[in-house]
């Protein structure tokens, strides 16, 4: 059977996702000038076996000449990206970085997955600067965060990897999937655990065994 990886409404990660049922349809519009085609599907979760709505469309207008591709939508029923709230102990972070990191979770929650990008971005440059690297751009950032060892390698390929850490979401408006965004503030909250939050609990741990 054929399978997609998606965001999982109630596993709250990717997973795999096999369809139990599907149709396809398209047309053309203005003599053909335009041409759009969408699959809706029935799709169940492989881990909690939960139910769910997939509707994946693309129009020609949407093609991207970088790419040579169709910019195709991806849209979940039920939304994946409401219901996120903020990290325990998210008071921790420096002032500034925490008002962007409850903005992005309010985006998220307000389903605006641009603005989540912008955030997201935001939310990098906010640590990169909060732990005074040295490169002027967010790539070399990234970078330096692995080096510091506060990210991983393969962490720090995710963020490069996608486009809206760039400037895309902000330049060229486009929205990023939803289970992208979910993987990056995924990463992005296990840096700010590392950088703010760990510290503190192991000098209580090591404070609770010398008594």
């Amino acid at each position: 059977m054929e399978k997609e990886k998606e965001l999982c409404a109630s596993c709250k990660k990717v997973t795999n996702h096999v369809v139990l049922a599907e149709h396809k349809t398209s047309g053309d519009a203005y003599n053909g000038d335009i041409q759009w085609w969408a699959v809706y599907q029935i799709i169940q979760c492989l881990g909690c076996e939960s139910i769910s709505f997939r509707e994946a469309s693309a129009c020609s207008e949407d093609f991207d000449p970088r790419t040579g591709e169709m910019q195709e939508a991806i849209t979940l029923y039920p939304e994946r990206m409401a219901g996120r709230e903020p990290i325990d102990d998210y008071d921790e972070f420096p002032v500034r970085t925490k008002r962007v990191y409850l903005e992005i979770i309010k985006a998220l929650n307000n389903q605006t997955p641009i603005l989540a990008a912008i955030g997201l971005r935001a939310l990098i440059e906010s640590i990169c600067l909060e732990q005074k690297t040295k490169s002027r751009t967010l790539a070399k950032g990234i970078d330096e965060l692995a080096d510091m060892g506060l990210l991983s390698k393969r962490q720090a390929a995710f963020l490069h990897n996608h486009r809206f850490m760039g400037n895309a979401a902000a330049h060229e408006i486009i929205s990023p999937k939803p289970q992208h965004l979910v993987a990056a503030l995924d990463i992005a909250e296990t840096l700010l655990k590392t950088i703010y939050i760990l510290p503190d609990m192991a000098d209580q741990l090591k404070g609770d065994q010398q008594k």
